[in-house]
Order: structure tokens, then sequence, then C-alpha cells
């Protein structure tokens, strides 16, 4: 593979027990490049039952077959040569998944390459570190405690990371002996399929990871499956809701929710302004703002709200520069993901016009594909829908403030917790607005980041449970209890 192109048409199977093989549901959907809507696949299958029924069958034989006697370090071992198969062959498949996400590729070398392969590396070290508990025989029984994998996992991934996600969920669930079937986006799974021969290359199992496509009713296939005993979420709060239904009204499987965000950033006057900016108009560009953890609320101190709400402005403003082919090395910040995200974020700043002050941008951009303006509202309505609810575009609130008090009150005045960010020298306060901020993930003098050593995940309808580092492994893991009666 290495530098060579890859071929969409390559990619229309599902990715089951090793191989590419036809899906017996002949259902199929098109795919178009969002630079130009021009169309890049016709026939991507979408699973249907059967399909389900077969990645179900064989994710369980691999379970209790092969997969079950590999000790930690053959995993260690697969690990590592994934690890090792991704150095050359993950720029081309990133490239692959750009046709249909508009990602720009210039994110593929550094960002969003290291991010896979730091990740495959940090849990390749955690498979034979899942210790367990003893306690003493002090009432006539020893107590042993272990942590065991679940067995069969799903994960139903985003559109805006659908490779990185695939990463995200599946290594921590391999790393601790489970097997996991994959669903990527409707709207961009060619990186997923692509990706997933590597697996079987490094020694994984048939069986261990598959890959299947569709879009809801696929997803709901999975969520409701009784054979399935955990599935990890990240996507809207309308579907997560739904699947938490079927999860519980099948066979109470686990459940993992990242459901999104209406981060606050909030600067108070001491901030390193330069830093502030950097991080903030990053925080809402980075993916044409269809990001989770995008910086979308921006509450800055009145006395440098002028000097600050200028720059911004203008930086905002200025990006539209940054605007082209995702698919061009050279080119920073790409399209909406497709036409109907395109109108949906139309619509809603459209309906914004009457509910706040639009003062950069506010239309889409160009003739051609699906790109969206860099948009900027002041001050806001309080009930406004483009202050209240989840955007996914690249779209900002900024409001002011006076105090600190004020401050949390209006980054906390959200039915959302996932990220929020503090910009100010004083490291005392920072400590105060971090405890006080109700979101999963607080930067400090950063926002919209995420670090593979600490948990992700939000609070509030923001989603449930975590992801990465160590939190991740135990919700993928069952503890046992074992009691050892002495006296028998």
């Amino acid at each position: 593979m290495g530098s060579t192109d890859l071929d969409p048409k390559d990619y229309t199977k599902l990715f089951l027990n090793g191989q590419y093989v036809a899906a017996k549901n002949k259902e199929t959907y098109s795919l178009k490049n969002p630079k130009d809507n021009t169309v890049v696949i016709p026939n991507i299958p979408v699973a249907g039952p059967a399909d389900v029924e077969a990645a179900v069958k064989y994710a369980e034989e691999a379970f209790h077959g092969p997969w079950s006697r590999f000790t930690a370090i053959q995993r260690t071992e697969c690990f590592l040569k994934l690890a090792s198969l991704l150095e050359g062959e993950l720029t081309p498949i990133l490239t692959l998944d750009s046709k249909t996400s508009g990602i720009p590729v210039s994110l593929a070398p550094v960002r969003e390459r290291n991010y896979i392969r730091n990740c495959v590396l940090y849990y390749s070290g955690w498979t034979d570190k899942q210790k367990g508990d003893y306690f003493p025989a002090d009432d006539g029984f020893v107590k042993l405690v272990r942590h065991e994998p679940l067995g069969v996992c799903a994960a139903i991934n985003p559109f805006n990371a659908a490779l990185a996600t695939l990463f995200l969920k599946a290594i921590p669930a391999l790393a601790t002996g489970n097997v996991i079937i994959v669903k990527p986006s409707e709207k961009t799974p060619l990186g997923s399929l692509a990706v997933a021969p590597l697996f079987a290359r490094a020694g994984f199992p048939p069986g261990v990871l598959q890959v299947i496509t569709g879009a809801g009713s696929t997803g709901a296939l999975l969520a409701e499956h009784m054979r399935i005993r955990k599935v990890s979420f990240t996507g809207s709060v309308a579907t997560g809701k739904n699947i938490q239904i079927a999860a519980a009204r099948s066979n109470l499987k686990r459940v993992t929710l990242e459901l999104g965000g209406k981060s606050p950033a909030v600067i108070f006057d001491d901030a390193n302004l330069e830093n502030a900016l950097k991080w903030t108009i990053d925080g809402i560009l980075t993916r044409s703002g269809q990001l989770c953890v995008a910086a979308s609320r921006v509450y800055v101190q009145k006395s440098v709200a002028d000097q600050f709400i200028n720059e911004y402005k203008k930086r905002m403003k200025d990006a539209i520069n940054d605007y082209g082919d995702p698919q061009d090395p050279a080119v920073k910040l790409g399209p909406m993901v497709d036409q109907p995200q395109l109108e949906r974020v139309k619509t809603i700043v459209e309906r914004g016009r009457s509910e706040a002050e639009l003062v950069v941008g506010g239309s889409q951009h160009g003739d051609a594909g699906c790109y969206m303006e860099p948009t900027v509202f002041l001050n806001p309505k309080d009930d406004a829908e483009i202050y209240r609810n989840e955007i996914f575009g690249p779209v900002s609130i900024i409001k002011t403030f006076e105090t600190e008090e004020e401050a949390l009150k209006l980054a906390n005045d959200t039915e959302f917790g996932l990220m929020s960010g503090v910009f100010t020298k004083d490291i005392t306060r920072a400590l105060r607005m971090s405890s006080g901020l109700e979101s999963g993930v607080v930067g400090i003098n950063c926002v919209s980041v995420q670090n593979i050593q600490v948990p992700f995940g939000g609070k509030k309808q923001s989603g449930i449970g975590r992801e990465f580092g160590e939190y991740a492994l135990r919700l993928y893991t069952e503890p046992k209890t074992v009691l050892i009666n002495m006296a028998a």
C-alpha cells in the first residue's frame, strides 16, 4: 500500500471473519465528496439482520476460541505489530477517508497518524496489568477478585473522526480480551474498511475485529442484539438515548455514550490573550466545527472584551483564506461532511440572526461543495437555539462577564458537560474554576483538547462512561468474586 492512493471502489464489502465478504442484504447507498458533491462511490452496503448475526457468530467463535488462548504478551505483540504496520499504511487510509469526510489531509501526517499510533502503543502496555484483588481469610474465606472481559462488544462511530474513534474504542476492548464489531458512520466508512485487514496482518485471529457498514438501522441491530454485551457509541444525544433504550430492552448490555457538547471557554482579563485566541479559534474551526469538544461558547471578561473580540472577529474572517480542497496537503480547512449537514447548519444560523448579533460570516462559502463560512454571533438571547444547542459547524457565540461567579454560572447553564476551558494566569482561580465547572474535562489555558492517558467523557447529557486511559479498560471488564472456604 505505502504511498499509493487507495481506490474507494475496493471497499464495497463488509469485513467479516478476517476477510471482505459481500453483504447478504442487497440495499446500498452512495457517498459524495463534500468538496464538490461528486460521487465517490455508488454502492456501500447496508448490513442487515443476517449480516449482523454472522458478525456476532464469528465474534463469539473468536472470543471463545483462539483469542481466549492468547497470553497478555501475545496480545501486546499483536498491538506492536499493528503499530508498525500503521507507520507506513495509515496516511493513505486517512487520505481515503478524507474523500467523504472532507477532513483535510494536512491533518493526517502528524495529528491523526500520531494520535492513532499512540493509542495502540499506549494500550499495548496494559494487556498484562489487569490485576485483581486478594483479601485474607480472617473470616474463614479467602476472597479473590479478577477482572474478566465482557465478550462481544460493538462500536458505533461518528463521521467526524471515524478512523480515530475505531482505535479509541477497539484497542482498549482488545487489550482486555474482548472482541469487537465496528460500525462506522454511514457518511465515512471507507477508512474503517481499509484499516481492518491490518489487524489480521498483525496477528489478531479472524473475528476479533470486524467492520460492518450501514446507517441507523444497522446500529439499532447492534444495540438490540441479545448476544452483544457492550456497545460504545459516539454521536448525538437523541441517538444515544435510543441506543440506551435498546440496550435496556434487550439484554441490559453495558453502554458507553459520548454525546457531544457546547463547550465554554472562559477568558479572564489577566489571560495571555494571544494564547486564548489561538486555542479558541482552533477549537471552533478544526474539522469545520464538527467536533464534540468545539469551543462554541466564548465568555470574555468585560475589561478586555473589546480587544479580544475585535481580534477574534478578524481572525475568523481571515480564516476563509484557509479553506480549499481537503485533498490538497497545503489546505488547512475543509467543507462540512455533506449537503444535509451544511443545510442544517445554515438553517440554524439563519434563525440565529433574530436571536443574536451576527458579526462574522453566516452564509455558505462558494457555490460548489459544502463549505460554511466561519461565523460569529455576539450576545445571544438566553433561550437562543444557537446558544443552547450543539450546532456542529464553524459557528461560535461570544458573551461578556464581569465576575468569576458570573462566568461560572454562565458556563454551567447548559445540559451539556463535555469540555471547558479557563484562560488565566492566576493558578488558584484556575483551580477554583476547574472544580466548579460541570464538565468531564477542563483545560487550563487550553480548550478542545484530549489526552490518551486520562479519562475522556462528559457530565449531564454529554454522556455516560469514559474513554481513554485506564478508565476505558475498566468499562470493558466485569469483576468476578471467588470465595474459597478454608474450612472445607
